[in-house]
């Protein structure tokens, strides 16, 4: 492994096998250097733009969640799945849902299969390495667009996964399972 490959693996581990070029940019890595790197590297694949790829043998690289990380990772900083597609990643009741709804700082090009949301100051939190809306907030959001035996299903589990919430969410029955 050279030195650069050495410099990009934390952030290949950090976004399941994905390296995003603002990451790049932000580790102080010269992104012309890793363009040139891997053009020449039958490992790495450009699969959208500005992330690239690195199909490498690190046993630490969570490869079950590569591609929300790299629709993440491409939506750029401060981006996070939202509302139905945060509860299917989770793993949070039957969602069902077949595109990405995720959530960024400022508009972006349409772009098939995902959903943009524009939030400034939404909550988030690391869920398998993928920066996810925060349950709570994931399930609020999600409400008015689910069927009613989604809901029905994301209450019950959320019940019994957050009984913290028990207050919160029989609100949430009331006003959207009735």
């Amino acid at each position: 492994m050279n030195t650069l490959e050495q410099k990009l693996l934390p952030i290949a581990r950090k976004w399941a096998g994905n390296i995003p070029v603002w990451e790049v940019r932000r580790a102080g890595i010269d992104p012309s250097a890793v363009r040139h790197w891997a053009r020449t590297n039958p490992d790495v694949r450009s699969l959208g733009r500005g992330v690239y790829t690195w199909f490498c043998d690190d046993p630490q690289i969570d490869w079950e969640n590569n591609e929300a990380a790299r629709l993440v990772s491409q939506a750029g900083d401060g981006a996070y799945l939202w509302g139905p597609t945060a509860l299917e990643f989770m793993e949070i009741g039957d969602v069902g849902q077949s595109y990405y709804d995720i959530a960024v700082p400022t508009r972006r090009r349409p772009r098939a299969g995902v959903t943009w949301i524009v939030e400034h100051d939404g909550a988030w939190t690391l869920y398998n390495g993928v920066p996810t809306q925060r349950p709570m907030a994931a399930v609020r959001a999600a409400m008015p667009l689910m069927e009613y035996d989604k809901r029905l299903s994301v209450l019950d589990d959320m019940r019994y996964r957050f009984p913290e919430y028990a207050e919160e969410l029989d609100a949430l029955e009331h006003e959207y399972a009735q």
